[in-house]
């Protein structure tokens, strides 16, 4: 049998990490400013799952648009990458501070939240027009002569 070998994108799988990456910054840094919010008094308890969700979505665009940005190519093939890594950082700090991670914990509800961010960036970039590679001047081509 022989083996399909899938060539990616140059820096796809980079870009995908800093995308993940950012995109949790930027998630724990909603989380810590809604826990300031609920802490003041300026927001209720009961916004908080909704707030949770919010986030996620808005900081998965965000890891995503940075990925697709950075691409070198419009294909979404690095945001699904994008939300994966998401979310195992995300899993990763909840097994690490939490006893239990359950899915009735609103796991779901962060999860989609997750993927629609970044299916909303693969819609939104996939709509970007296509960077042209620049090799320097044109050539016109050649005619032939009589």
């Amino acid at each position: 049998m022989s083996k399909v070998v899938v060539s990616l994108p140059k820096g796809m799988v980079k870009n995908s990490v800093i995308g993940g990456v950012l995109a949790l910054a930027a998630y724990v840094l909603t989380q810590f400013l809604w826990a300031l919010l609920i802490d003041r008094g300026l927001l209720g308890f009961e916004s908080l799952y909704p707030l949770v969700c919010a986030s996620a979505g808005a900081a998965s665009f965000l890891g995503c648009g940075y990925s697709l940005l950075r691409g070198t190519s419009r294909t979404a093939l690095s945001v699904p990458v994008v939300v994966v890594v998401f979310l195992t950082l995300t899993l990763a700090a909840a097994f690490l501070t939490a006893d239990a991670v359950s899915l009735g914990g609103g796991l779901t509800g962060v999860g989609l939240s997750m993927a629609a961010g970044g299916l909303l960036a693969a819609l939104i970039g996939g709509r970007l027009p296509k960077q042209k590679r620049g090799r320097g001047k044109r050539r016109p081509r050649r005619t032939k002569r009589n």
